[in-house]
């Protein structure tokens, strides 16, 4: 397959990226490199530096297309700055999600798979939630996130272009950010690592819904190969809650300390529980989640204790 993917400089677009290649498709990565990591692009992609919302992305797909499949990752994550200011957040989760959009239908794309996200159910009554259960986003990321879900399945039933949307949970692994929406773990983590005590923003018992870089890679490909067709959406997630306090003493278990985690005043725009319903994606797709918390955890505290050894290394 031609597969191109936006953001593919980023935590989760680089992940499939590798994926993509490990598999024989033929992978080109538009990034522009704001949050995203040239050294993150793998061997053997195709790479542009470039703004998902720039005249020149439509070289890209003169170029290389026509795609069987546009995955399209590139977006601002950072929830918490989006409150302060939620235009950069729209310019770039819808109007260029419009863009890209715009050049798949154009270009002849076989497939848009969009990462939408959980925070557009917004603070749900319903436990663990379905895709039935209404958008009602509290946050500007969420917010947009939910408008681009809109625009795609749009451009699926009246354009013709073939869409996929994956609502993911919180997803987490190493290289991710610390602005990202998991960039809990990767902060508790390094902190830890460090020998200082990590601050909880709330009372610990808000929970999430954790679920692993690579089972979101696996979703991903099941959805370019059996989604039907012209539009559907799907929780990724595991269909079970932790409370960050629980994540943070697996967390330290995993790096073998005994630190414990200090509380701090809760930040606005965050949700108490979360937690989705995974069973559509695993009767529609076949998927289902298979790196526990546990192993998951464990994995990030060895990959940031490598990140961190140089600094300690005495020789």
């Amino acid at each position: 397959m031609r597969v191109l993917i936006t953001g593919g400089a980023g935590f989760i677009g680089s992940a499939l990226a590798r994926a993509h290649l490990q598999r024989g498709d033929e992978v080109t990565v538009v990034d522009n490199l704001v949050a995203g990591r040239r050294e993150l692009v793998p061997e053997g992609a195709r790479f542009r530096r470039l703004d998902i919302a720039s005249p020149e992305l439509e070289d890209v797909f003169a170029a290389g297309g026509p795609f069987d499949v546009v995955s399209h990752h590139a977006a601002l994550k950072d929830v918490r700055r989006a409150l302060v200011d939620p235009k950069p957040d729209a310019e770039a989760n819808i109007v260029g999600t419009l863009n890209v959009l715009r050049l798949a239908a154009a270009h002849g794309t076989g497939r848009f798979v969009f990462p939408s996200s959980a925070a557009i159910y917004g603070d749900p009554t319903t436990f663990p939630t379905p895709e039935t259960a209404p958008i009602a986003p509290i946050s500007p990321y969420g917010i947009s996130k939910a408008a681009a879900e809109l625009y795609c399945g749009f451009f699926a039933r009246t354009i013709g272009l073939p869409a996929v949307a994956l609502r993911y949970s919180t997803v987490y692994g190493p290289k991710a950010s610390e602005e990202s929406e998991a960039g809990s773990i990767t902060i508790f983590a390094r902190r830890l690592l460090r020998g200082e005590r990590p601050t909880i923003y709330g009372d610990g018992q808000q929970t999430r819904d954790f679920v692993h870089v690579d089972d979101v890679v696996r979703a991903n490909l099941l959805a370019v190969d059996r989604a039907p067709r012209p539009w559907a959406a799907y929780n990724v997630a595991t269909g079970q809650e932790i409370t960050i306090t629980d994540v943070v003493r697996r967390l330290a278990a995993a790096v073998g300390t005994d630190l414990t985690p200090e509380y701090a005043a809760a930040k606005a725009g965050e949700v108490r529980k979360n937690v989705q319903d995974a069973g559509l994606i695993r009767e529609a797709l076949g998927w289902t989640p298979r790196v526990s918390i546990d192993e998951g955890l464990a994995q990030v505290a060895r990959a940031y204790r490598a990140e961190l050894a140089p600094a300690g290394a005495t020789g």
